[in-house]
C-alpha cells in the first residue's frame, strides 16, 4: 500500500473515530527518510492523540502515558515535535497538582510555541499560549497569564477558531484582573489584590485592610497609613490611589524623613522660587500626594499642608493666591501622632485631618500566611525574563514562616534576593534552608514546634494496614500542619507544600481535611 493511500484511509478512520486502526496501520510506514515521513507522522500522531483523549476522559492519570516522548519524535518533522511538545505540556498541566509538574508543562508548551512559529502555523502557536496561560494560572503568575492571554488574543483575531476563543474566553473569566496598567481605570468595589502588583492579602488582617480600601474607593477624603516600617504603607497608598477614582492622575510621593538629602522639604512640596519645575502638590493635581513620613513634617509646614486639607489650594512659591489644587493627600507614619500631639511636635488639627480614614498595616509577623506569597511574588519579580522558575523547599519555607521579621516585608524581600545569589540553575532552581541567613534558621530550629507523631514509628509494620494507608494518614498529618501554620489559608499552604492551589483542594477533598477548622474563629476587625 503507497502512501498517499495510507494516509487517504487513515484521515477516513480518524473521522470515524477508530484511532486504535489509524495506529496500527499507519506505525509501519513512519519513515524519516521517506518524502511523506511528515504526512504519515501526523496521522499517527492524530490517532495517537485521538486515544489520548478518549483516555483522559476516563482515566486522567493514563493519559499523559499514551502521548509519545520528545526523544521519539526527533528525527521527524517539526511540525510532529511542535504536536508533541504542545499535547505533553497541556497534559502535564491539566494533572498539575505539583508546581514541579506545571512547570514542566510551562516549558514544553514554551518549546512547542517556538516550533509552531518557527513553521508560520499562528493556530498551534495560538494553543501554546492557550496553555501557557493555563500553567501561569495553576501557578498564580497573573500578570504572565494576562500577558500570554493578550499575545494569544492578537493571534485569535486574525484566526476562525471557535474552540480556542471559548478557551480564551474561559480563562479571561476565571483569572484575577489584569492590574494597574488596564487603560480603564477599576470600577468601584475592584478587590485590590488585583489592582496593584505585590499586593497580597490571605492573611484575614491584610484582608481586613483589603476591606476598608474597597469601602473608601469613592472617596476623596484624606488617608492616615499607620504601621512598622517596612510593612508596606507605600504599598496600601498606591493601592488607595488605584483603587480611586483618581487612578488615571499623578501620584507624587514625599519622604519627611530628614535625613534625606536634597532640596528643602517646602521646595519639594510647594515649589521652589525662581524654578521651572512645579513642586510636588502642583505635580499631583488630579491625582494623589502621598506624604510619607508625616510625623517629621515640621511645625511650619504642618500649617501649610492643614491649609492645602482645608482650602483646597496650594499657592506656587513666590506667589500669594494660586490656582486651587485638586490633590487627594494619603499620609504615613511609624510613629503615635497621638503622642506627637501630646508633646507638642504636631499639630492636633491636621492630625483630626488627616486621620478621617485610618488604616493600619499590620507587621508580618501578625500575618503569616502573607509570606509564601510574598516570597513568591519576589521570586518572580527579581528571576531574569526568561529563567526557569525558582521553587522553594519546605524546611525552608517553614523557616521564613516561623520568622518574625524585625523589618517585615522590605527585610522578607531582601532575604529573598539574597538566598537568589546562591541558587544553582541545575538540576533545578530551588532555594533551601542552608541557603537562608543563620539568624533565620536558628530562630526556626529554636522555635519548632515538638508534636508527637500521630502513629508509633512501627506503624508500617501493622499487618492490617496497607501502604496506602501509612501514605494517605502521613500526607494528611503533614497537610494539616501546614495548614494549621497558615491559619487555614489554602493558597499560602499550598505553596509552603509545593503544590498549586487546585491541587491542594484535591487532596483536602480526598483525605477529608476541612481548611475551616484551623481558621481563627474571630472575625477581624476593619480599620476605622
Amino acid at each position: 500500500m503507497d502512501h498517499a493511500r495510507t494516509i487517504a484511509m487513515a484521515t477516513t478512520l480518524l473521522a470515524d473515530g477508530r484511532a486504535e486502526d489509524v495506529a496500527d496501520m499507519v506505525e509501519p510506514l513512519l519513515t524519516p527518510v521517506t518524502a511523506p515521513a511528515a504526512s504519515t507522522g501526523q496521522i499517527l500522531l492524530r490517532g495517537v492523540l485521538a486515544r489520548v483523549e478518549a483516555t483522559h476522559r476516563n482515566h486522567p492519570d493514563r493519559a499523559l502515558d499514551l502521548l509519545p516522548a520528545a526523544d521519539e519524535v526527533s528525527d521527524l518533522c517539526t511540525c510532529v515535535r511542535a504536536d508533541v511538545a504542545l499535547w505533553r505540556g497541556w497534559a502535564h498541566v491539566r494533572r498539575s497538582e505539583a508546581v514541579d509538574e506545571a512547570t514542566q508543562g510551562l516549558r514544553l508548551l514554551k518549546e512547542s510555541q517556538e516550533l509552531f512559529a518557527s513553521i508560520c502555523d499562528p493556530v498551534g502557536r495560538s494553543w501554546a499560549l492557550l496553555g501557557q496561560a493555563e500553567a501561569y494560572d495553576a501557578l498564580g503568575e497573573y500578570g504572565l497569564l494576562h500577558r500570554v492571554l493578550d499575545d494569544a488574543s492578537g493571534l485569535l483575531d486574525r484566526l476562525q477558531d471557535t474552540q480556542a476563543e471559548q478557551w480564551l474566553h474561559e480563562l479571561r473569566r476565571r483569572s484575577p484582573a489584569a492590574g494597574p496598567d488596564e487603560e480603564t481605570p477599576p470600577a468601584a468595589g475592584t478587590d485590590p489584590s488585583t489592582v496593584v502588583d505585590g499586593f497580597v492579602a490571605e492573611s484575614r488582617e491584610m484582608q481586613a485592610v483589603a476591606e476598608t480600601i474597597q469601602q473608601i474607593q469613592p472617596s476623596q477624603s484624606p488617608v492616615l497609613i499607620t504601621g512598622e516600617g517596612g510593612a508596606g504603607k507605600r504599598l496600601v497608598a498606591r493601592t488607595v490611589h488605584a483603587t480611586s477614582p483618581r487612578a488615571d492622575g499623578p501620584i507624587k510621593h514625599i519622604s519627611c524623613d530628614p535625613t534625606q538629602a536634597g532640596e528643602s522639604l517646602e521646595a519639594q512640596l510647594f515649589g521652589a522660587e525662581g524654578s521651572s519645575r512645579p513642586g510636588a502638590v502642583q505635580a499631583a493635581d488630579g491625582g494623589t500626594l502621598v506624604i510619607e513620613d508625616v510625623d517629621a513634617l515640621p511645625p511650619s509646614l504642618q500649617s501649610s499642608l492643614l491649609d492645602l486639607l482645608n482650602a483646597e489650594a496650594a499657592p506656587t512659591a513666590g506667589e500669594a493666591d494660586g490656582e486651587p489644587a485638586d490633590v487627594r493627600v494619603v499620609a504615613t507614619t511609624t510613629a503615635d501622632l497621638g503622642a506627637r500631639v501630646d508633646e507638642g511636635r504636631f499639630r492636633s488639627a491636621l492630625r483630626n485631618r488627616l486621620r478621617v480614614i485610618t488604616l493600619h498595616v499590620p507587621p508580618l509577623r501578625e500575618r503569616r500566611p502573607d509570606i509564601p506569597l510574598l516570597a513568591r511574588h519576589f521570586l518572580n519579580q527579581m528571576r531574569p525574563e526568561g529563567s526557569s522558575l525558582v521553587s522553594i523547599t519546605q524546611p525552608a519555607m517553614e523557616a521564613l514562616l516561623r520568622y518574625n521579621w524585625p523589618g517585615n516585608v522590605r527585610q522578607l524581600r531582601n532575604e529573598i534576593e539574597r538566598a537568589l545569589v546562591h541558587v544553582q540553575s541545575e538540576p533545578a532552581p530551588t532555594i533551601t534552608l542552608d541557603m537562608l541567613l543563620n539568624t533565620i534558621v536558628e530562630h526556626a530550629r529554636d522555635h519548632a514546634t515538638t508534636q508527637p507523631s500521630p502513629d508509633p514509628p512501627d506503624a508500617i509494620l501493622e499487618p492490617d494496614r496497607t501502604l496506602s494507608d501509612v501514605l494517605s494518614r502521613t500526607e494528611k498529618a503533614i497537610i494539616e500542619r501546614v495548614l494549621q501554620a497558615c491559619d487555614g489559608q489554602v493558597t499560602a499552604s499550598a505553596d509552603v507544600l509545593g503544590l498549586t492551589r487546585q491541587g491542594l483542594y484535591k487532596k483536602m477533598k480526598r483525605l477529608g481535611v476541612d481548611a475551616s477548622a484551623f481558621q481563627t474563629t474571630s472575625e477581624p476587625t476593619p480599620a476605622s
